[in-house]
């Protein structure tokens, strides 16, 4: 990626020193994808999709853990009366419970990321077409990415018009947690 982007910034600075005939005819565009996702409303829609999906986990996990401290201290409590191998059976079962509380946590929040990844996906598919249309109607012959470039004035940078297509062809995007595939052991 780093080479691409190095090839593109030497193929626009030579154009640039080209002779002032063919920099007059040269048209660059440059666009920040990720502030144009971060601004549009399918962008922000999304972000709140995934943090109000965060939310529900760490909610769930803080209920689990209240009650699993709970049978902790129920269980210290009365450890002085139980026999010594029912209380290992009983520390044992607790282990396993936040055990199994922290898989699915991890679970929960990589099927969330995997859904916001498949959603960003949608709008990056929509992004790229509306960039297309911009690229072709300005006539461009080069369209750089913003990290790719140093420096660009504001009459290069579409990305505030990206931004605006993007919120006419998309308003929002349905962010759905995706289960990951469990790799075999």
């Amino acid at each position: 990626m780093f080479k691409t982007n190095l090839r593109a910034a030497i193929v626009a600075l030579a154009m640039l020193c080209a002779p002032s005939v063919a920099s007059a005819e040269t048209v660059i565009l440059v666009f920040d994808l990720d502030r144009a996702i971060a601004l549009s409303k399918a962008g922000k829609s999304m972000s709140k999709q995934l943090e109000e999906q965060a939310m529900k986990v760490r909610a769930s996990t803080e209920k689990a853990a209240k009650k699993m401290q709970d049978e902790a201290s129920k269980l210290r409590e009365q450890q002085k009366l139980m026999a010594p191998e029912v209380l290992k059976a009983k520390v044992e079962e607790l282990q396993l419970q936040d055990l199994e509380l922290r898989q699915s946590v991890n679970e929960k929040t990589q099927a969330i990321q995997a859904g916001g990844q498949r959603a960003a996906q949608q709008v990056i598919k929509v992004a790229e077409q509306q960039l297309s249309d911009i690229s072709k109607e300005r006539k461009a012959d080069i369209v750089l990415r913003r990290q790719a470039v140093f420096f660009a004035g504001p009459t290069t940078d579409v990305t505030s018009e990206l931004v605006k297509r993007l919120d006419k062809k998309l308003k929002s995007v349905k962010v759905t947690p995706v289960a990951v595939k469990k790799g075999k052991k």
